[in-house]
């Protein structure tokens, strides 16, 4: 999906990629509401339910628009902090107590994301900490998503979340619009809406079905990945400060992960 967004970022506002992107899943989802006798539009939790939506928009919409400024690489990597960000959270929200190693993980990952930034060696792009944002917010819809899901049913979970993202990008998207142009356009627009949707059902069914622990390393593959198209693609190579600043990234956030999450997990209500 990301790879899409940003062979087609510079020719439509952000906004309108963030519209697509929901319009097609709730299109996607709808049958699955419909067929499911489970399913109710009774929630329990509204508050966390807004929170965590506006959260994962506000999110999904900053890594759209720094995908379109800095190497898909370092987008993708800024944005999947968020295991660093969760223990934060989580203290914020419910006092969970972080046990020394995993913040020694956290402290790992930050020194990381600082060589990836380097400031002092160049100014730091407004994408770059754009990008960073929304691993901050992905983290903050992660834990209001556990908080949620002893109450709801993945399926509502994401019902709301499409539906309401839909509003509110499109009501966006109309004041922004500018008429897709060919073919090409509107594959690429359905392309990030189709797999913006199973990405967005695989990962809050693992989210709220598997430990975190087990989930988020595997994330790190789309670092992996991204970095791999950016190359095939755009011909573009991360710099050795990149390199090693991913490095202590990916293994500052699996150490938070594996240290942290069963206090984190013992602090949320239901667990």
């Amino acid at each position: 999906m990301s790879v899409l967004v940003k062979k087609i970022g510079n020719d439509l506002p952000t906004s309108m990629l963030i519209f697509f992107r929901f319009s097609i899943s709730l299109i996607l989802l709808l049958p699955w509401v419909i067929k499911n006798p489970h399913f109710t539009f009774k929630i329990q939790q509204p508050a966390q339910y807004i929170i965590r939506i506006l959260a994962a928009l506000l999110g999904l919409f900053f890594v759209f628009y720094a995908i379109k400024f800095i190497p898909l690489v370092d987008a993708l990597l800024l944005n999947n902090t968020s295991p660093l960000f969760v223990p934060l959270i989580a203290w914020l929200l419910v006092g969970a107590k972080t046990p020394a190693k995993a913040l020694f993980g956290i402290a790992l990952g930050f020194v990381g994301i600082a060589i990836i930034l380097h400031p002092g060696l160049k100014i730091i792009s407004f994408a770059s900490l754009i990008a960073l944002a929304s691993g901050l917010l992905v983290a903050l819809a992660i834990v209001q998503m556990r908080l949620i899901s002893k109450t709801s049913q993945t399926i509502q979970m994401l019902f709301y979340y499409f539906l309401v993202s839909t509003i509110i990008s499109g009501i966006v998207a109309a004041l922004q619009w500018k008429s897709p142009i060919g073919y090409e356009t509107w594959f690429l627009l359905l392309g990030i809406g189709i797999f913006g949707t199973l990405y967005q059902v695989v990962a809050t069914m693992a989210y709220v079905t598997a430990p975190v622990r087990l989930i988020s390393p595997l994330i790190f593959l789309t670092v992996i990945f991204g970095g791999l198209f950016d190359w095939l693609i755009w011909g573009s190579t991360p710099s050795l400060l990149t390199y090693i600043g991913t490095l202590l990234v990916i293994i500052g956030a699996i150490i938070t992960i594996y240290f942290g999450q069963q206090s984190i997990k013992q602090s949320l209500p239901g667990d």
